[in-house]
């Protein structure tokens, strides 16, 4: 069965946070798709801004995943990825609240996500893992 992370972060409105954002979601895909790739268990992302309510700059960044596997295997392989963990650590640093405790190890790391993951119920038309739908096209 699948699982939705559905990360939301208020970010600082200072003009380097503000340009962080908008430099993430930018090339996104481009930054993070190997490493999704490699981890098998992830079925779709997304990074998006969410506009400040004056369309002036970015009020947070909304990350929507939907993995297989618990949200412990799935955040262990994302902290041993050095370009994911760099982001995340990114991600961390323009949060308009810092991440209590910092993210130092893999629990403060699942601690941090789970205090920004807003609760979600997810629909789900097929029962296949990733691998399994990638065994079938094979």
């Amino acid at each position: 069965m699948a699982n939705p992370l559905s990360m939301y972060v208020p970010i600082k409105q200072d003009k380097d946070s503000q340009k962080a954002a908008t430099d993430a979601a930018k090339d996104f895909v481009k930054n993070v798709e190997d490493g999704l790739n490699a981890s098998g268990i992830v079925h779709y992302a997304k990074l998006v801004l969410i506009p400040n309510a004056d369309g002036d700059g970015t009020q947070a960044l909304f990350l929507s995943t939907v993995f297989d596997e618990s949200m412990r295997e799935y955040l262990r392989f994302f902290w041993e990825q050095p370009g994911i963990n760099i982001a995340i650590q990114g991600i961390a640093a323009v949060a308009a609240t810092a991440p209590d405790p910092p993210i130092t190890d893999l629990d403060s790391f699942q601690s941090f996500i789970e205090s920004v993951d807003l609760e979600a119920d997810l629909y789900q038309a097929y029962p296949d893992t990733v691998k399994q739908i990638k065994a079938k096209k094979s």
